[in-house]
């Protein structure tokens, strides 16, 4: 699957994308089997694994009822140095109180014996059903079956383990050149719907062969994390499990260093990886036929800007909108006015790809193209822009149109 098919997302100087998962960077093995915790016999239980001590980053759910193997990873497992996870779809293992963490405990502990890896260095990841015990007499033979089938050949199979509602697999690969040479970055994620700001409801792996610190690393992904990540919805449920994991195996032989233009170039490598992760979760989004880019310009602040254009994106009028191909942006405005309620009269621009249909908080007066106003709408991808004209910062979601088929997909889901 190609990384970069976004508009919204171009490829940066010095990419070069590749056919490739997480296992395509140096030093890692993956697997993915069916364990038969789905009832579809769909793939299940994935395991990542680093053949070497590595270092790495992770970022979490900040929902106050995080599952087990969030709270389970905060508490007993070396976040800076993870070096495998074991992973499972079809069942959340969240709100599962002390039993769930204990079956959580159990994953790590299986998974890291059977590789040889220090129980704190392995993390666990789940993703499903909310409020029910993992099976864990087929979890237990599962973890078994995915050690013997680890390979270098295996992110394909991993990443199709950790799916659930989604349609499409989200991975791929990237080689950075560096000042000291070519480093590689793998990634796949899931996320399809429960995707809300601050984690989007997903998971999701990312490898690379580059050598660094584990606080740097801590630095690039929640950089990367913000542009991405925390900057989509899909329905604006934040989900009970949501983390992104980056492990670093250092085998390229090149190594990053704070302050660095190696270190910039990285950055910007990484953070675009993860954009394109976020923007395949929001046009897989359940039911989604549009990914809308909104920009909010003109505000007093970064926490304003974030704080309207996320309360646009979460409107269901708008969403609905963006859906009967309506270009209402009376909606938008509403919304903008809501999340700045007791503030002075709102005299905000709105344009659509460029066509100002507001001006100064009232319809613009000058005219409109309906074949051209038309087109735009019809698009999968729409580029939106509010002026406040209350400052001079700015802030940048995407969030998917609000159709029939996401209420049929969330109204048979098994609850």
């Amino acid at each position: 699957m190609h990384l970069f098919t976004s508009r919204f997302n171009p490829k940066p100087e010095g990419v070069a994308e590749m056919p490739g998962s997480v296992t395509t960077p140096g030093g890692f093995l993956a697997s993915g089997i069916s364990a038969g915790i789905k009832k579809s016999g769909k793939r299940d239980l994935g395991l990542l694994v680093c053949e070497n001590p590595a270092a790495s980053a992770v970022v979490m759910t900040a929902n106050a009822a995080a599952a087990a193997p969030v709270t389970v990873c905060r508490s007993e497992v070396a976040l800076k140095a993870v070096q495998g996870v074991v992973v499972n779809s079809g069942c959340a293992n969240a709100c599962t109180g002390e039993d769930g963490e204990q079956d959580a405990r159990e994953m790590i502990r299986l998974a890291a014996g059977s590789t040889r890896i220090e129980p704190s260095r392995m993390a666990v990841a789940s993703t499903g059903v909310i409020g029910r015990r993992l099976p864990m007499d087929r979890v237990v033979s599962g973890i078994a079956e995915a050690v013997s089938e680890l390979s270098a050949n295996g992110g394909n199979d991993f990443a199709e383990s950790i799916m659930t509602t989604d349609r499409l697999e989200k991975q791929g690969a990237v080689e950075v050149e560096l000042s000291g040479g070519k480093v590689r970055i793998g990634a796949c994620a899931k996320g399809a719907g429960m995707i809300a700001p601050d984690m989007a409801t997903m998971l999701a792996f990312i490898t690379t062969d580059a050598g660094a610190p584990a606080d740097l690393l801590r630095d690039v992904l929640a950089a990367a994390a913000a542009g991405s990540f925390n900057a989509v919805s899909v329905d604006g449920d934040m989900s009970t499990n949501d983390c992104a994991f980056l492990v670093a195996s250092g085998t390229s032989g090149v190594s990053l260093e704070a302050g660095s233009e190696d270190l910039e170039t990285f950055s910007v490598a990484l953070e675009s990886v993860c954009r394109s992760l976020a923007l395949k979760m929001v046009a897989d989004g359940e039911g989604a036929t549009k990914v809308i880019e909104l920009t909010v310009t003109g505000a007093r602040d970064r926490g304003e800007a974030a704080r309207v254009a996320r309360v646009i994106s979460l409107s269901p009028l708008v969403r609905t909108a963006f859906y009967g191909r309506d270009a209402n942006w009376g909606r938008l405005i509403a919304s903008a006015g809501a999340a700045l309620a007791g503030e002075p009269a709102l005299e905000a621009d709105i344009c659509y790809e460029g066509i100002c249909l507001a001006r100064g908080g009232a319809a613009a007066d000058e005219g409109v193209d309906p074949g051209r106003l038309a087109a735009v709408m019809d698009a999968a991808e729409i580029a939106v822009k509010i002026d406040l004209h209350r400052g001079g910062e700015e802030y940048k979601m995407y969030f998917s149109d609000l159709t029939h088929e996401y209420v049929t997909i969330n109204a048979e889901y098994t609850t």
